[in-house]
């Protein structure tokens, strides 16, 4: 009876499934040893299988309820979830899927940088780029990250820089967002949205301990890209409400008068580029000035216009700010600019 079942088991070769379980381990990756399988290497042949492409469409299928358990579970204020509130249509993945796949199977992470092949940028599509995203976070805490991310092929993907900008040293493409505002790239989004203003906290936190102007710099050219983008493509497509996170992220450091403000920067650095490094520590304080203009639009619409009940819900939201936040992410922005 055992080998009968055994026999019936999907059967691919050894190097088919240690490209498996790299999908599995960035959709599920409690069940993984995560640096683990980014620290084998293993040849791969030209093509797959067809069992290992059945495979691995099922481990695709499986990117939905990965996305909602992180974030799309909670209902909103009439009860209903993620799910409820939009259609989930599938994410489309395209050859660069593979490509990424087979990237990260082949590439010893633990190996020096100079001997890890550098991943080309690809067009993406949307489940492209939520594997990106997913790999980037399941590397935390590794090298791997970093190496993920100076190559060309992820920082093509916008959902990349929406999750990891403090990961980048330059800005993005302006336009780079617009297709993460609307359609399913806006429910993804929904349901990273926490996670994402986790991030952006973490990230204030650590400007408070940089000392170098060069890293402070690049941090503040990649955050202020990225919201300036983002928060344009929010506007243009009157869903604003996508860039929430701006606020999770910034409230509880208002709330706990924690600033952004560096340490003492590197005396030897030339003085325009410590003021360039103390105003890009700014970020996330200029995101909030910018929902703070929001905000006023928000009270200016009437009952009788149509976005009156959105506009009621962004106004809400804002009340965690409120005015006392407004005035203290100002005089921060102020004590940033002026040179100690």
């Amino acid at each position: 009876m055992t080998e009968a079942f055994e026999d019936d088991l999907p059967q691919v070769a050894a190097s088919e499934a240690d490209l498996i379980a790299t999908a599995r381990a960035l959709i599920a990756p409690q069940a993984f040893d995560v640096w683990a399988v980014l620290c084998r290497s293993r040849k791969l042949p030209p093509h797959f299988g067809e069992t290992c492409a059945a495979l691995l469409e099922d481990s695709l299928r499986q990117v939905w309820p990965a996305l909602l358990r992180r974030g799309g579970t909670a209902p909103d204020r009439s009860g209903k979830r993620l799910w409820e509130r939009h259609p989930l249509v599938a994410l489309p993945h395209s050859a660069a899927t593979a490509r990424f796949l087979r990237w990260l199977t082949t590439t010893p992470f633990a190996a020096p940088p100079s001997a890890i092949e550098t991943l080309p940028a690809m067009p993406l599509t949307l489940g492209d780029q939520v594997l990106v995203y997913l790999a980037l976070d399941v590397a935390a805490g590794t090298p791997a990250q970093h190496t993920l991310a100076v190559q060309p092929f992820v920082r093509d993907a916008p959902l990349a820089w929406l999750g990891f900008a403090h990961l980048f040293d330059l800005a993005p493409a302006e336009s780079m967002f617009d297709n993460l505002v609307h359609g399913p790239g806006a429910v993804v989004v929904e349901a990273l949205a926490p996670e994402i203003a986790r991030r952006w906290q973490a990230a204030e936190l650590t400007k408070r301990a940089l000392t170098s102007p060069t890293s402070l710099v690049n941090l503040g050219r990649a955050q202020d890209g990225t919201l300036r983008a983002f928060m344009a493509a929010c506007d243009r497509r009157r869903r604003r409400d996508l860039a929430l996170f701006v606020l999770d992220a910034a409230a509880p450091l208002l709330a706990r008068d924690i600033a952004p403000m560096p340490p003492r920067l590197d005396p030897a650095a030339p003085l325009s580029v410590r003021t360039a490094a103390r105003t890009g520590a700014g970020s996330l304080l200029r995101g909030v000035i910018r929902w703070s203009e929001w905000d006023q639009e928000h009270r200016g619409v009437r009952f009788i216009d149509d976005d009156y009940a959105l506009a009621q819900q962004l106004l809400a939201k804002f009340e965690r700010i409120g005015s006392a936040g407004v005035e203290r992410t100002a005089q921060w922005l102020s004590e940033l600019s002026a040179l100690a």
